[in-house]
């Protein structure tokens, strides 16, 4: 007999739960048919509530990297009585959806961590579909989502939120690869029908597997997301040395439709998206991008293309579409249009948003998308069919400004937003307002601009509405590496102010500790409903590295999960923090020196990271101002040792707890996002001499130290920014930081700061 657990869920909360829930639903890829990438049921979360208390909550661990976005079920009715391999549990719940790579499917309890054995948390249910396709350099080159390839694409729930339909790639032993859509019921996660092949096997003799094949099992990826409309599943394919496919299947039998191909005539055209699923509008016109291919619209090819279409019948026909005039440039240097899918933006007049490769976004009219003009054909030619092209993300040290997340767009308080993120450069946002972005030459940016190398931020915004201070903009991207070629590659989660996206509310390295997302997730945007942010991952941790040739890894990830972020209860956070300027403390001097530093003296934190900043400390005889944290595996030639000296009023030393620094990074003057500084103790610290300040007041010289100039291969030095504050701790458990009078210091090529004149009585 199966071991049997109950949850028992009373009446009155279940009809609060299914009467006020459900706008928050996220069923699909990028929340709505629009793909518009915003929950605006948002409550909890608000440019007020994403700050200090926020942070990880727990993981929702996996069986296999999680490639596919989060869904999210509020109310959700689970009943595992008719499911022989679960075991038995019954209530409603708000629930989380997760696909992975293993081609298992979980629903876990959004709401409640749940742990079971060795700390790994309990699902409601998970059903597995079976062996999914080994992965292989046949298709993943760089081997970035090796050992296994099986659910890659982002499923979709139906309107009733009775039945989740998913594809799954599946090695099915002597039959081959072959990939199935299945259908399954979300109350227990059992077959609601048998999975249906989408095409031929790769052991089908009269469809061989090979290059240029309208549908390839051996090859062909399925990384667009899902689209359900009309009682219809719409599935895109693609893949290099491929051509794009779609498939139509019936929701209710999963008998499909009709197919149709990018380029029937001509090669390439992948239907990829980077996981974004296919857009519809309110009158079942389906609109997509596809990448590198043949154009000759009389051949019905569409390469490199928006792509606007209808099922009719058992088949479907372009209506219209739009092709830039460089296409030949952009298919000679591997530039897709599809790296990223159209966004609809709603009200009138009607557009289309979309960006690719080249780093160009695109404004189209949906009632006329321009075609194609073969007037010009320049690399750099301007496109006079389209309502607007704007150069957004320029090449940078020869690095293309690739889009692959999607654009965003909300509607705010004071105008409509586009948010898009592209590689090597700070997310933009553009103003949106009669049909057009409005800021095209001084679009607001991020703080926080990631490594050179793919692919940009995956992004999703939460607001209540449009009401003004609710706008978040969620955006996870690379830290630490090109996650296009190195697996290992580190995320960080970016919580920005929608109407201000230069201001950063919260990241998850501000404390690093506790909120660490894990491995970078490539193309899978955060998923935020409930009060809570839930975020795909590659795993906890793996050494950072290219597998190039034939190698691949050996190694993997000791923990896949989701990881889960909302507003803790920590009684530590609830203290109330008061910034204010005062001239308490200041700084006096900074100066650059060599750096003897032996790192293996320093301590492991995760593979690939050493923490030495208590090393630093005994090296410089000085206490630390900010983590000093490097790579294992990189020299730390060229970095400087920083020596900061510090004037603080006697008086003012008597009451307090300690002299504290922000820190960070720059590259190239911009800004890293996290938090780096210290806060050191009234009995740590080391005075060096007493002082006379030009106001009048004694005070005490206080020695800090630092490390600054770590060159970046391709980027330059790392220069350092600080300031320091003294910290004053009330009884009412009010926390006072009085901060440095003078704006952030800064050494990088500038190796040397003296402001004895200034600060110091002669």
């Amino acid at each position: 007999m199966r071991h049997r657990i109950r949850y028992l869920a009373c009446l009155s909360a279940s009809l609060w739960l299914f009467g006020a829930a459900y706008a928050q639903d996220v069923l699909m890829q990028h929340n709505d048919k629009s793909r518009a990438g915003a929950n605006l049921s948002e409550t909890v979360l608000n440019a007020k509530t994403v700050g200090p208390k926020f942070g990880k909550l727990w993981n929702l661990y996996a069986d296999g990297q999680v490639v596919a976005q989060p869904l999210y079920v509020s109310g959700l009715r689970v009943d595992t009585a008719a499911n022989p391999n679960a075991p038995l549990v019954q209530g409603t719940f708000n629930a989380v959806v997760i696909a992975t790579m293993h081609n298992t499917i979980y629903v876990y309890d959004a709401d409640q961590e749940k742990p079971g054995p060795a700390g790994r948390t309990v699902p409601l249910w998970a059903t597995w579909l079976g062996p999914p396709r080994p992965g292989g350099k046949e298709i993943d080159m760089w081997s970035t989502n090796d050992p296994e390839w099986g659910i890659l694409s982002t499923p979709v729930i139906s309107d009733d939120r009775s039945t989740l339909y998913v594809v799954a790639w599946h090695d099915e032993g002597a039959n081959g690869f072959q990939y199935r859509l299945h259908a399954l019921d979300l109350k227990n996660g059992t077959q609601r029908h048998p999975a249906v092949a989408i095409g031929p096997s790769s052991r089908d003799a009269l469809n061989p597997c090979r290059l240029q094949s309208i549908f390839n099992p051996c090859l062909h990826k399925q990384r667009a997301g899902l689209l359900l409309d009309r009682g219809v599943i719409y599935i895109g394919f693609g893949g290099d040395g491929n051509r794009g496919a779609l498939f139509a299947f019936d929701a209710a039998n999963l008998v499909k439709r009709a197919s149709w191909s990018s380029t029937p005539a001509g090669q390439d055209g992948g239907i990829w998206q980077s996981g974004q699923a296919p857009a519809v509008d309110s009158e079942g016109n389906i609109y997509l991008m596809t990448g590198n291919g043949s154009f000759d619209a009389d051949k019905q090819n569409f390469g490199n293309s928006f792509v606007k279409l209808k099922l009719q019948g058992n088949g479907f026909t372009v209506t219209d579409y739009f092709t830039p005039c460089n296409i030949d440039a952009l298919n000679s240097k591997d530039l897709d249009l599809g790296s990223a899918g159209p966004v609809l933006i709603p009200g009138e007049p009607a557009r289309i948003v979309g960006g690719g490769k080249e780093g160009v976004l695109y404004v189209l009219s949906r009632e006329n998308m321009g075609k194609f003009s073969s007037g010009a054909a320049a690399a750099d030619c301007r496109n006079p069919n389209v309502v607007q092209q704007v150069n957004a993300f320029p090449r940078v040290h020869e690095h293309w400004g690739n889009i692959h997340g999607s654009p965003v767009f909300w509607q705010g308080p004071d105008t409509g937003h586009i948010y898009v993120w592209g590689e090597n450069s700070p997310l933009k946002a553009y103003e949106f307002s009669g049909g057009q972005l409005q800021n095209v030459d001084r679009p607001q940016q991020s703080g926080y601009r990631p490594p050179l190398g793919m692919p940009g931020g995956m992004l999703s915004l939460s607001a209540d509405g449009a009401k003004a201070g609710t706008g978040v903009l969620w955006a996870v991207v690379p830290l630490d590496g090109d996650a296009n070629q190195q697996r290992g590659v580190k995320g960080i989660l970016l919580a920005l102010d929608a109407q201000d996206a230069a201001r950063t509310l919260w990241t998850s390295e501000q404390t690093p500790a506790r909120d660490q997302l894990g491995l970078f997730a490539k193309f899978s945007p955060p998923t935020v409903a409930g009060g809570k942010v839930f975020v795909a991952t590659y795993g906890d941790d793996e050494v950072r590295r290219i597998y190039a040739g034939n190698e691949q890894p050996t190694q993997f990830p000791k923990n896949y999960y989701v990881a889960v972020y909302g507003v803790r209860d920590d009684r530590s956070s609830d203290r109330v923090i008061v910034d204010q300027d005062r001239d308490d403390v200041t700084l006096v001097r900074a100066e650059t020196t060599p750096l003897a530093l032996n790192k293996a003296e320093c301590r492991a934190i995760d593979i690939g990271s050493l923490d030495c900043t208590d090393v630093l400390s005994r090296a410089a005889q000085a206490p630390a101002f900010h983590r000093v944290i490097f790579a294992a595996d990189k020299p730390i030639t060229g970095c400087a040792l920083l020596r900061v000296i510090t004037a603080a009023k006697n008086g003012a030393l008597d009451g307090t707890s300690g002299i504290g620094f922000w820190s960070t990074q720059a590259v190239d003057g911009n800004q890293a996002a996290e938090n780096a500084g210290l806060f050191v103790r009234k009995d740590q610290l080391k005075p060096t001499g007493s002082v006379n300040l030009k106001n009048g007041a004694s005070a005490t010289l206080h020695e800090f130290a630092g490390v600054a100039n770590c060159p970046i291969p391709g980027a330059g030095s790392i220069t350092r920014r600080f300031k320091p504050f003294m910290q004053f701790d009330a009884t009412d458990g009010k926390v006072f930081r009085n901060w440095d009078l003078a704006p952030n210091y800064e050494i990088g090529e500038t190796v040397k700061i003296d402001r004895s004149r200034d600060v110091l009585a002669p």
